[in-house]
């Protein structure tokens, strides 16, 4: 299991450090990386090599130019912190308003990482009820803006409560040549979504044209790291987690992470995209908004397996979801994604839930604590609810599955008692994690 080390910083002279939820965006200028030496050593070797290498290095100019593009948007927005384990100044959680929507208005793409700390709600029996498509403030719409195009020779545009966090130029060297040597072994594709995070776009390996998707993170001033074996310095939190997830025998549900770099101000990670595939939230609208239980439960035993690996290696993903699980659409195949919520796994108690609401287990809006495997397990419940019913399970559930009376006439009694068995809001009354495989369901159903 890795060691968590903190990586909090404050500016000189200013206490303030990124908010969790920035409410607005910070511009940065174009002139973040300068492309000219880029450039002119590319015309040196072209004008030495001759016509030979023209189409590589216009192939080469392309990504060039994309990078560029890409990281003079500093990434905007800084991803949420991690709860209690950071120390923030003057900065306290904010409320993430969710509407009773399918799906998470928090996440609307496959590999995006948005953290909904949910730090500062009222612990009340019913949540709020919001629609969908009305945000609760202009932070929130803020929040969900898209990244702003970058105006070349801008200024910088602080916004208050921002820190201005200028590379040094021999960083400017460094994030150069790192660029350059990506840019050797990736062809980048289309973008397959941003947040706050950072952005995600679709690629392929040059040497074996091999699908991968890179996500690029900006990092927040309490950004977390960890230690893990085989690395002698620490590693940004998700990027280890995803290291220990996939330490051991290999499992084909885990996402696999082939590359990564850590830069001053950002992250990359490249990771595995099966193909062709879609996240488990298109994958059920495709089929009418619900699967019938036989396909269901093919895609529940592969989720729990990748569940259960990941918590038998320390990590304690923490937003197991429609949206982070993707189904190759040729042999129903699924993979678990995104780290970026996750934690390593304790014994003791958790007191912030970072993940999104509608999984969250009822004890920690009673108890304001959880822990790590029954949270899981509750998470999966819900996951299996929404997979058979078409939509989450509601206040008025709660005291059926109490008695242990929860059931749908249209589900079989295994699978309805499986509901029961994983949402059922005591935590000690839930089945256990390594259980779960072991339930009649897993045997009526082909």
């Amino acid at each position: 299991m890795g060691q968590r080390v903190s990586r909090a910083k404050k500016a000189a002279g200013n206490e303030c450090v990124y908010n969790s939820h920035p409410s607005t965006q910070l511009q940065t200028t174009a002139n973040t990386l300068n492309p000219r030496p880029l450039n002119e050593s590319r015309a040196v070797i072209a004008e030495v090599d001759g016509g030979g290498r023209e189409e590589r290095e216009k192939g080469a100019r392309k990504n060039g130019k994309f990078w560029r593009r890409l990281f003079c948007f500093h990434f905007s927005r800084p991803r949420a912190g991690k709860g209690e384990k950071v120390k923030q100044s003057n900065n306290q959680e904010q409320e993430a308003e969710e509407g009773p929507s399918r799906r998470s208005t928090d996440d609307e793409i496959s590999l995006e990482n948005i953290t909904c700390t949910v730090e500062d709600w009222d612990h009340q029996e019913e949540l709020p009820n919001s629609s969908p498509d009305v945000l609760s403030s202009s932070e929130d719409q803020q929040m969900l803006e898209p990244l702003q195009p970058c105006v070349q020779d801008s200024p910088v545009i602080l916004s208050e409560g921002e820190i201005e966090s200028p590379q040094t130029e021999q960083q400017d060297n460094d994030v150069g040549t790192i660029i350059e040597d990506i840019c050797s072994k990736y062809d980048i594709g289309d973008k397959l979504g941003e947040g706050g995070f950072g952005a995600v776009y679709a690629g392929v390996r040059v040497m074996d044209n091999l699908p991968v998707a890179l996500k690029f993170a900006r990092k927040t001033e309490a950004v977390e790291y960890i230690h893990i074996a085989d690395h002698t310095k620490p590693v940004p939190l998700e990027i280890g987690l995803t290291v220990l997830a996939n330490k051991g025998p290999s499992t084909p549900h885990i996402i696999k992470l082939l590359d990564w770099q850590d830069l001053p101000n950002h992250y990359i990670m490249v990771l595995q995209r099966p193909s062709p595939c879609i996240n488990l939230f298109d994958f059920l609208q495709s089929c009418g908004g619900f699967l019938n239980e036989e396909i269901a439960c093919h895609v529940m035993r592969q989720v729990v397996e990748a569940a259960n690996t990941c918590c038998s290696r320390g990590v304690f993903h923490r937003d197991v979801k429609e949206e982070n699980i993707l189904v190759n659409t040729e042999t129903l195949d699924v993979t678990l994604i995104d780290f970026g919520c996750g934690d390593l796994l304790y014994e003791t108690a958790y007191h912030t839930f970072s993940g999104t609401k509608q999984y969250c287990p009822p004890e920690y809006f009673e108890t304001s604590k959880y822990y790590g495997r029954p949270a899981t397990v509750f998470s999966l419940g819900v996951l299996l609810y929404s997979m058979v019913c078409g939509y989450f399970p509601d206040h008025s559930d709660q005291d059926k599955l109490k008695d242990w009376l929860w059931y749908l006439p249209s589900l079989t009694k295994e699978c309805s008692h499986l509901i029961n068995a994983c949402l059922h809001p005591d935590p000690e009354k839930r089945i256990h994690l390594d259980m779960l495989l072991l339930h009649d369901w897993f045997k009526v159903i082909p």
